[in-house]
C-alpha cells in the first residue's frame, strides 16, 4: 500500500513549505552560522535529518526550491510507509486507505510515539475511543511547546476515521477524469448491475432501459447484398462430365427477364452507395469467376 496523492497534498499544506532551513522551535527566525539549534533543524515540507539516513545533513543556511523540496518529501513518505507496513504486519492489523495515510502522516512527525504496542492493539480491535485516547497521548510531551499539535493531531484522527474534510485539496480538473460513459456527468459514479449485467440506476434502483439503435437502413443494405450474392452464386448447369459423376441430369436456370433484374438500390449518402457499389461490383467478379452469366 501506498500514502494517496491527495494525503501527499495535505501533508504539505501542514507542513507548509520553507525553502531555507530553520529552527522548528522558532521557524521564523532567521538562523545565522553558529546559531544554537533549539528545535529541530528543518526545511522544504517538514524534512529534517531524522527522516532518512541515506540523505544528506541538513546544515544552516542550507536552501531548496519547492519542487526540490517536494521530491524529498516523497522520498521521506516512503520511509515512512514501509514504518507503518512493518508495524501493521508486525500486529496483524489490516488498515484501509484512509488509515493508512493517517498513520504514516502521523508517524512522520513522531514516529516513535506513534510505535506503541497499546496503539496498535487498540486499533487492531477497533475500539474508536481507545484509539482516539492513546492517539492524543502521543502529542502529550509535545503540544505545550507546538500547540499546533492538537490540530494536527485532531486531523490525523479524521482522516483515520474517513471523517477527514479536503475542500482544499481536490483538484478542479476533477470534471475531466469523470468517465465519458458516467450515468449523470455531475456525479462520481457509474451505474452498478445485476446479476444480469442490466444497468442499475443507484437513485431508484430501477432498471435502465439500454439505448435503442435504429440499425433498419444498416439491415436494409445487409439484406440487398445478400441477396446479390445468392443471385451471383446461382444454380448453373452441370456438363456432362458432371452429371455423370452426380448420376443426375443437368440443372437449367431459366433465363432472366427485364422484370427479373433487379433494380439499382439509390441510398441517401455517398458513403452508403459507395459501400453498395463496391460490394456489387465484387459480387460481380465472382459470378464471373463462377462462370455464371
Amino acid at each position: 500500500m501506498e500514502v494517496s496523492p491527495p494525503a501527499i497534498e495535505i501533508i504539505q499544506e501542514k507542513e507548509v513549505f520553507k525553502g531555507t532551513a530553520y529552527d522548528d522551535k522558532r521557524p521564523d527566525y532567521v538562523l545565522q552560522p553558529g546559531d544554537k539549534i533549539l528545535g529541530t533543524l528543518t526545511i522544504g515540507y517538514g524534512h529534517t535529518n531524522a527522516a532518512r539516513d541515506n540523505d544528506e545533513e541538513i546544515n544552516i543556511g542550507d536552501t531548496v526550491t519547492e519542487e526540490e523540496a517536494t521530491e524529498i518529501l516523497k522520498l521521506d513518505v516512503a520511509e515512512f510507509e514501509k514504518y507503518v507496513t512493518n508495524r501493521a504486519k508486525k500486529f496483524d492489523v489490516e488498515l484501509t486507505q484512509s488509515q493508512y495515510d493517517a498513520l504514516v502522516m502521523a508517524s512522520m512527525n513522531r514516529d516513535k510515539k506513534m510505535s506503541g504496542g497499546p496503539l496498535w492493539r487498540a486499533i487492531k480491535s477497533g475500539d474508536e475511543n481507545k484509539i482516539k485516547e492513546l492517539w492524543s497521548k502521543t502529542i502529550e510531551a509535545s503540544v505545550k511547546v507546538y500547540p499546533g499539535l492538537e490540530d494536527r493531531k485532531n486531523d490525523e484522527l479524521d482522516m483515520f476515521f474517513g471523517t477527514y474534510n479536503t475542500p482544499n485539496v481536490v483538484k478542479e480538473t476533477t470534471k475531466k477524469e469523470i468517465p465519458s460513459d458516467a450515468v449523470d456527468p455531475e456525479r462520481l459514479y457509474l451505474p452498478s448491475t445485476d446479476t444480469q449485467g442490466n444497468a442499475i440506476d443507484p437513485d431508484t434502483g430501477n432498471i435502465i432501459p439500454p439505448v435503442k439503435q435504429d440499425n433498419s437502413e444498416m439491415n436494409m443494405m445487409l439484406s440487398k447484398l445478400y441477396s446479390n450474392l445468392s443471385n451471383s452464386l446461382a444454380p448453373y448447369a452441370r456438363t456432362e462430365t458432371e452429371t455423370q459423376r452426380f448420376g443426375r441430369n443437368a440443372i437449367t436456370v431459366k433465363p432472366q427477364t427485364d422484370s427479373d433484374k433487379p433494380v439499382k438500390v439509390e441510398y441517401d449518402s455517398d458513403v452508403k452507395q459507395n459501400i453498395n457499389d463496391i460490394m456489387t461490383k465484387i459480387l460481380s467478379n465472382i459470378s464471373e469467376a463462377f462462370g455464371v452469366k
